[in-house]
């Protein structure tokens, strides 16, 4: 009996101590790892944006300029920035003196911030005052002295002259050491006295004489608030709180690990006690050897079988993307006649009036090749030619009669002006005709290309460009270009990301209506291309569907819905993503969120396999065959 209850107290014991160490080994829940490197992502862009704050404000001094509304935006972001911290420090259990590390590097932090905040503020509305009071004197002080001097007041409008001088030279941060201080208060206080200038404009001399005083007043003060805001402990504090929460997220860590190390040694001494009944079981271990021998047999047996059938669908496989190729070849064929067509449209434009130029041009020529016959027969004539003196006389003033007449009927200098124009027309035709041609040589090589440095709002007027036949009569484009820096990419596959969205967006308008094409950072690592139309828009029950492949809404033999299929796999290939924002009868707007810098080896590897693969696409969907 008593070994029995000592068993049961050693088991029970035992499996107590195991579950305090599987509890005390269980990772760390993902919510305070994404708490831990929130908080260190947003202490180091409050120091990011500290920075920039002290330089913006130090550039806003030194131009003497007002504060942009930019260094109001940091500084509203800085005094926030304790309420954000506080939801984002690390959630976890590491003992009792890290947690006060944390708690007091967090005060210390808070404190910091809101005092630095309200420095900077009031650095901001001080230096807003002191940029008005400099403009003040640079636009207005000019027509003061002016005035002064239209109203014979020389002496003042002298003295005035000299004050607004010496207050600007003394605004400056880094004044010249000449500049004198107390010339300037005498000057101001003559100024103040005279009794002429005051009866004739009171208000302009009393607000340019407190515009010098706030400057010569404020200089310095702005000059020692930036000072004290430079040398702020905030980033101090900043890093000394990103070291307690990174102390304290170790300490935790180290203690999950710990805990896990005494769980394997125990595990060990488990497995230790467990050997003494596998040994007891060394029989029943040998039969189940002889089980697994006959299972070993058909498991060879399974594998061949799942070989032959593994063969058999991979043959499938193939078979299905010679199919798909062929019918995407077949499909680009006949957008590239459409396109094509389109494009020709555009052609014949300036082709025409080149045509008409040319033809008035020669027109125009043709009276100047006449005038300058005239002024040939006329000025050949010379003082020893044969005949009466009086005959050669009428002979020249008959050609210059000639002559007088041309240029009041003919017009020759009209003529040559309109002539003029005529050819800066033409050459302007002939540079859309060569716009039209460097964009489809662009679009010519849809190849797997090479991965290239590619502007994508390049890339969209390119676009717009060869699609404008299909696009201008349906809809306005309105374009918001953000400054968003080159990405790496295929670019005749991106390209073609962007005919098959436009042309979509173009086909959904029914009459006339908008598409709306921005581009902007999404963030520090992807562009973000958004193509929004007013057209029908997309139903609900259609949304999920619109990127599979073969899925169309349009009549029978107008379309493969390949289109938007393809289009995401392009941007999938690309390591981005295609999202969708649709309303019915209010439109539909498509984002590509394209990485900036491609993973090493995008272009390489997967080019190796068939032509049919999903990597980077080859072949370009017929635009004009896929509406959403």
């Amino acid at each position: 009996m008593k070994r029995s209850v000592v068993a049961v107290g050693l088991a029970v014991a035992a499996l107590a101590l195991l579950a305090t160490l599987v509890l005390r080994s269980r990772a760390l829940p993902i919510e305070a790892h994404l708490s831990h490197h929130a908080a260190l992502g947003n202490l180091a862009r409050i120091g990011d944006d500290y920075a920039t704050l002290v330089t913006s404000l130090a550039s806003a001094v030194e131009g003497m300029q007002a504060p942009g509304d930019g260094a109001r935006v940091l500084v509203a972001r800085l005094a926030a920035s304790p309420d954000r911290l506080h939801a984002e420090l690390p959630l976890v259990d590491a003992g009792t003196s890290r947690q006060n590390r944390l708690r007091n590097s967090f005060e210390r932090y808070s404190g910091t911030a809101g005092s630095t905040a309200g420095l900077a503020q009031g650095l901001l509305e001080q230096q807003q005052l002191y940029a008005e009071n400099v403009a003040y004197l640079r636009e207005v002080g000019p027509r003061l002295v002016q005035r002064m001097r239209d109203i014979r007041l020389d002496r003042g409008a002298a003295d005035t002259f000299q004050l607004i001088a010496g207050t600007l030279d003394f605004a400056r941060p880094n004044a010249d050491s000449a500049v004198n201080e107390p010339e300037l208060q005498r000057l101001l206080v003559t100024l103040g006295r005279d009794q002429r200038i005051d009866a004739n404009m009171p208000r302009e001399i009393s607000r340019l004489r407190e515009a010098v005083s706030s400057v010569m007043n404020d200089r310095d003060l702005i000059g020692s608030k930036l000072q004290q805001l430079t040398l702020s402990p905030v980033p101090a504090s900043i890093e000394a709180l990103g070291a307690a929460s990174d102390a304290l997220y170790r300490t935790t860590l180290a203690s999950v690990e710990q805990a896990r190390t005494m769980l394997a040694v125990y595990a060990v001494l488990l497995l230790a006690a467990a050997a003494f009944a596998g040994y007891r079981l060394h029989d029943s271990y040998r039969q189940l050897n002889a089980a697994n021998g006959e299972l070993a047999i058909l498991n060879q047996s399974l594998e061949q079988r799942v070989a032959e059938r593994t063969a058999e669908l991979e043959n499938t496989l193939q078979d299905l993307r010679e199919s798909q190729v062929q019918l995407v070849q077949a499909e680009k064929m006949s957008s590239l006649g459409q396109l094509v067509a389109g494009i020709s449209h555009e052609i014949n434009t300036p082709l025409l009036y080149l045509s008409n130029n040319a033809v008035l041009i020669q027109e125009r020529l043709e009276i100047t090749r006449e005038f300058i016959r005239q002024l040939e027969d006329a000025f050949t004539i010379k003082p020893g030619d044969s005949g009466p003196p009086g005959e050669l006389q009428a002979r020249f003033v008959t050609a210059l009669k000639q002559l007088k007449l041309i240029l009041r009927d003919a017009d020759i200098a009209e003529g040559l002006e309109e002539a003029r124009a005529l050819v800066r027309d033409s050459i302007e035709g002939l540079g859309d005709l060569t716009e039209i041609a460097q964009s489809l040589k662009d679009f010519s090589r849809l190849d797997r290309a090479p991965v290239a440095s590619f502007d994508v709002n390049a890339g969209l007027d390119k676009t717009l460009l060869i699609v404008r036949n299909i696009v201008k009569n349906k809809a306005t484009v309105r374009k918001f270009y953000g400054d968003v820096p080159e990405i790496a990419c295929s670019p005749s596959q991106i390209n073609q990301v962007f005919l098959n969205i436009i042309t979509n967006a173009a086909q959904a308008i029914d009459a006339q209506g908008e598409i709306v094409i921005s581009t902007k950072l999404h963030d520090r690592e992807h562009v973000a291309i958004r193509i929004a139309d007013s057209g029908c828009g997309i139903p609900a029950e259609n949304l999920a569907r619109i990127r599979d492949p073969f899925f169309t809404t349009k009549d029978v033999g107008t379309g493969t819905g390949l289109g938007l299929s393809i289009v995401d796999e392009i941007i999938r290939s690309h390591h981005g993503r295609l999202e969708v924002e649709s309303q019915v009868g209010k439109g539909t707007a498509f984002t590509a969120i394209l990485p900036i810098r491609q993973p090493a080896g995008l272009g390489r590897g997967k080019r190796q396999e068939s032509s049919a693969g999903t990597d980077l696409p080859t072949h370009l969907e017929d635009p004009l065959a896929e509406a959403v």
